[in-house]
């Protein structure tokens, strides 16, 4: 179902309400809204980042405040079960990762202190970073049209996360098989995965053999993106867009990645 308007803005508490309710979109869009000069009696797209997707009419708007008419819900796009395990690294690129990947659609980014990460000093470990983080995700959602708003995680030491790893994964590794078809290929042969693909990517000058080593033991298969050295931002949205890909079309999806 096409949305009436191109303009989406969150909404707070839309779990549960049907057509007709009204919902406050949330304390932060109302300069948005006031920028955007949208006014009462004019129709837009409300989202809560968790799967609820509607169409909306805004009906009151003051300078704290504004209102919308819920009309119609749209079905949202799939939940992918796709996770991101990505380096501590370069703050303005990891933001642009963050960007990317949401629109890629995936659950979950986690940032990992790999050994070649502990000399960057800051993204990925402090507050204001996840908090510039966040903002970026949310934007990019509403740019994208999807209406699942990914976890942020950060930071965990590769001993936490292949710890808690569970399920198919994917490391982006320049030994690993020549094309990355070649693990699509495997990926369609195998049957649904009850908890997803997780797609790891190393920091720049990769992991340490021991490192490599880890997360082999813990099932991650080698997938190369071919012959030149790609930057780790650039490794991250090529391997998420093909596992996205590959996971849409095995329909593998959930219906809240927020509790994977």
């Amino acid at each position: 179902m096409p949305l009436v308007s191109d303009q989406t803005f969150f909404a707070d508490g839309l779990a549960g309400l049907e057509a007709g309710a009204r919902a406050d979109l949330a304390s932060d869009e109302v300069s948005h809204v006031r920028a955007a000069r949208i006014h009462p009696g004019r129709r837009l797209a409300v989202i809560d980042g968790a799967g609820a997707r509607w169409d909306a009419e805004l009906v009151a708007l003051d300078r704290r405040r504004a209102s919308c008419r819920l009309l119609a819900p749209v079905p949202p796009e799939p939940a992918l079960r796709l996770h991101l395990w990505a380096p501590v690294a370069n703050r303005d690129r990891s933001l642009w990762l963050v960007e990317k990947v949401v629109e890629l659609g995936a659950a979950t980014v986690t940032w990992i202190e790999w050994e070649r990460s502990r000399s960057v000093a800051d993204a990925g470990r402090s507050e204001g970073f996840l908090r510039r983080a966040e903002g970026r995700a949310r934007a990019a959602l509403k740019q994208s049209g999807r209406s699942w708003l990914p976890r942020l995680n950060g930071p965990r030491t590769p001993e936490e996360a292949l710890g808690r790893h569970s399920g198919a994964g994917w490391l982006a590794d320049a030994e690993g098989r020549p094309w990355l078809s070649a693990g699509i290929a495997r990926g369609r042969e195998r049957p649904r995965a009850g908890n997803g693909l997780t797609v790891a990517v190393g920091p720049e000058g990769g992991l340490t053999s021991s490192e490599r080593r880890r997360c082999l033991e813990a099932g991650f298969e080698l997938v190369s993106l071919g012959s030149t050295t790609l930057r780790f931002e650039t490794a991250a949205v090529v391997t998420v867009a093909a596992a996205a890909a590959m996971l849409a079309g095995n329909g593998n999806e959930a219906e809240d990645e927020r509790t994977i």
